[in-house]
């Protein structure tokens, strides 16, 4: 199953992706660096553009499609990233976008998809329900259905981030990416593993949010119950592609307190001046709780994969911080 992906597809995806994706900033952080004892650096997706890494994948898989088969209307279901990467390359082909979201996504996703020129459905109160009836309408309606994380076009368009990675730092040790659904790190995971084997690739979930890492636990797709989370980006089940090449790829899971993401945002923004989402923040959030071991001496890669948080959820984190401080 993982030859069906592989490092050719995502050379083929960045040539497909120039002049409408670009390489995002990878600085090091001294702070996390002092913490774990080695040469720890960042790669900002938050600052791609529709603020998260979604938009590598979303454009290649259409732009491969096509207009002409898209003509009729694409549909997605997202937690939200992943919708406004579609709706974005929905306005560069000019097709029509319907985006199936739970109700429970923050406000900030919604107008951020909208405001791209998808037509946006709330259903559902996780993104399993949400996934379920974009399935129904994408039948009922005639249009292509888009898929989050389950397409290995779509894990191509992610992998170009190892491409930038391992250019700007070739003698990485260690790349911690966040997991959801599982698309992100299985294109970082091919393209690492094919260019230099012995990487590390380790993925990290929040404690609330790890259906991958119960999963692996359990050596096969299992059900995980779907618990309120910071990172709802991260929420909801996975898929046998993506379960199989994690499996076969990633070295290792690791799992972030969850009452400790708040956190990893505050310390991005007062320490790296960067505003990220819980989901984008799980990597920062491994290393400041020491949930990733064997860093010392190594250069390590943390991928921040968004920064599409709510502005009043960013305010109330931050004056949860202050009132801690000053208790």
């Amino acid at each position: 199953m993982i030859m069906d992906l592989n490092l050719r597809q995502i050379y083929m995806a960045r040539k497909n992706l120039e002049g409408v994706v670009f390489p995002v900033p990878l600085t090091l952080s001294r702070g996390l660096s002092r913490i774990s004892g080695g040469r720890v650096y960042l790669k900002w997706e938050n600052l791609q553009k529709t603020g998260s890494f979604k938009i590598r994948g979303a454009v290649h898989k259409m732009l491969t499609l096509g207009r002409e088969k898209l003509s009729v209307g694409v549909i997605t279901a997202s937690a939200g990233n992943h919708a406004q990467g579609v709706a974005y390359g929905a306005g560069v082909l000019g097709v029509p976008v319907t985006a199936v979201m739970p109700v429970s996504t923050p406000r900030v996703k919604i107008v951020k998809t909208e405001d791209l020129g998808a037509r946006v459905i709330l259903f559902g109160e996780n993104y399993d329900e949400a996934h379920a009836r974009c399935l129904e309408l994408a039948e009922r309606d005639g249009m292509v259905y888009l898929p989050a994380f389950e397409d290995y076009g779509i894990m191509a368009g992610h992998g170009t981030i190892a491409l930038e990675i391992l250019e700007a730092l070739p003698k990485t040790d260690t790349v911690l990416v966040p997991v959801g659904g599982g698309g992100l790190i299985s294109g970082i995971a091919v393209a690492v593993k094919a260019i230099h084997p012995g990487i590390r690739v380790i993925g990290v979930q929040s404690s609330r949010a790890c259906t991958m890492f119960r999963c692996l636990e359990a050596g096969r797709i299992v059900p995980v119950p779907v618990l309120p989370t910071l990172a709802e980006g991260l929420a909801g089940g996975i898929d046998q592609i993506s379960f199989e090449i994690v499996r076969h790829s990633v070295d290792d899971m690791v799992l972030a307190d969850e009452e400790g993401l708040e956190e990893a945002i505050r310390w991005a923004l007062t320490e790296e001046r960067q505003v990220v989402e819980a989901s984008g923040a799980v990597g920062i959030a491994a290393i400041l709780q020491g949930r990733v071991p064997g860093l010392e001496g190594q250069r390590v890669v943390v991928v921040v994969s968004g920064g599409n948080i709510d502005r009043a959820l960013l305010g109330h984190v931050l004056s949860s911080g202050a009132r801690t401080q000053k208790g």
